[in-house]
């Protein structure tokens, strides 16, 4: 299908930042075939783009998309009491529906609020993978693998729904699997050497927590004699292309080896200062070349999936951190947002509005009090858009949203399973 988006704002790719420029954007299949004028191309639908805005679409390098029905039911607790107290006793009452619901719900949010992809890291088989395929959204799915030893049967389990949903799904050709190693409290090295061994077998990355709590990095240091960051290095793990969560507290020399290794470090700012585990040293990495992206963490500790909200707060506490206004610009983060998120996820001409690029396009209006009066549109992205500008969404040239209006997905269905799930859960 053909698609003209005519006479359209346009964020555009300008050497290492962005240009707004007024033009048509013709789509053809799943790419973008033309920027500029659309004059000749056949289109099978037009949408007129006046008092719009197009970006690429966002990509939130870390979530959980089943815990959004935990939303506002785990708040005001420190880390280790809010996963191990409140959290997992919960999960343990989800059953396949519940997990199909919720994930439903986080991608029901993530296209209301213009994200086309995410990083997701999962529970179970089949359901919350099901629900991802159904929403038409990218994304990179890994079963959260929790073990010890190689011969342990549940860790095994683990590793075997990751091999499942990546056979049964693997002809979606929006969707990628990752091998998901929880973290390095919840494995031991045998069992992060087997996860190593099956994603070298499988062609998969790693996508792990890394070095989220002052405890984690103690612990580290008891059992390890080092930090976290140099525990995965020294087994290998860096050489997987590998996605580290969190990355709260680091070293000089940890900053160091992610550079060096290529790391991709999602951020998640608001989960992160909301759990009391602090501010990551984003502008330490920064200056030596960590591939730095956003991700919103889940629901249950955010309490949303909107990335607008983690792309503002990403700029400005660490302003303030730093007492330094020209930290962490606007620019910076609209990439980390959209083109080094994607590159995170493995997303191939993905993340920039370029001819030859995939059609991955947010349309927001213009016509509303947070982007009033259309000064600077980048600037608008990351400090007063709130999400709800985005009125259609489109995903390899298919709009998945249309008007604010999702066909494919009963909200209200959605909202009710959701609800009856939580009161059976937490009633």
């Amino acid at each position: 299908m053909n698609t003209l988006i005519k006479n359209i704002t346009a964020i555009l790719p300008d050497g290492e930042g962005y240009k707004t420029e007024v033009c048509d954007i013709c789509v053809s299949g799943d790419t973008i075939a033309g920027i500029g004028s659309g004059e000749g191309f056949a289109a099978d639908k037009v949408i007129d783009g006046g008092g719009r805005l197009a970006t690429a679409g966002l990509v939130n390098a870390h979530t959980h998309s089943y815990m959004s029905l935990f939303r506002n039911s785990a708040d005001d607790l420190m880390f280790h009491d809010w996963l191990f107290g409140r959290i997992m006793p919960m999960e343990d009452k989800l059953t396949q529906d519940d997990l199909y619901w919720g994930t439903q719900l986080a991608c029901l949010e993530m296209i209301k609020t213009g994200t086309t992809a995410f990083l997701d890291m999962n529970i179970c088989r089949d359901a919350v993978t099901r629900a991802i395929s159904e929403s038409g959204l990218k994304a990179v799915i890994s079963r959260g693998l929790v073990g010890n030893g190689r011969d342990d049967e549940g860790g095994i389990a683990r590793i075997e729904d990751t091999i499942h949903d990546y056979n049964t799904y693997g002809d979606n050709k929006r969707l990628k699997f990752t091998m998901g190693p929880h973290a390095i409290y919840t494995t031991d090295r045998a069992y992060l050497e087997l996860v190593m061994d099956k994603a070298a077998e499988y062609g998969m990355g790693i996508n792990v927590h890394l070095s989220e709590s002052v405890k984690e990095v103690e612990d580290c240091y008891k059992e390890h004699g080092c930090s976290p960051v140099e525990y995965l290095d020294d087994m290998g793990m860096f050489k997987f292309h590998t996605v580290a969560a969190h990355c709260v507290q680091l070293s000089d020399k940890d900053i160091e080896i992610l550079a060096d290794r290529g790391v991709y470090v999602a951020s998640n700012p608001i989960s992160n200062a909301k759990l009391g585990n602090g501010f990551a040293r984003i502008p330490d990495m920064q200056k030596a070349g960590v591939r730095l992206c956003i991700g919103t963490d889940s629901a249950g500790s955010n309490n949303t999936l909107n990335m607008f909200s983690d792309m503002m707060f990403m700029a400005l506490c660490h302003k303030g951190n730093t007492r330094t206004a020209n930290t962490v610009t606007a620019t910076e983060i609209l990439k980390m947002a959209t083109e080094t998120g994607a590159a995170a996820l493995g997303l191939e001409n993905t993340g920039v509005l370029k001819e030859g690029g995939k059609a991955d396009i947010v349309i927001m209006n213009m016509n509303c009090p947070s982007l009033q009066p259309i000064n600077d549109p980048v600037a608008a992205m990351c400090y007063s858009a709130n999400g709800s500008e985005v009125e259609s969404v489109m995903v390899d040239g298919e709009l998945l949203m249309e008007n604010r209006v999702i066909p494919h997905m009963d909200e209200e269905k959605i909202y009710y399973e959701c609800n009856k799930a939580m009161k059976r859960i937490d009633g």
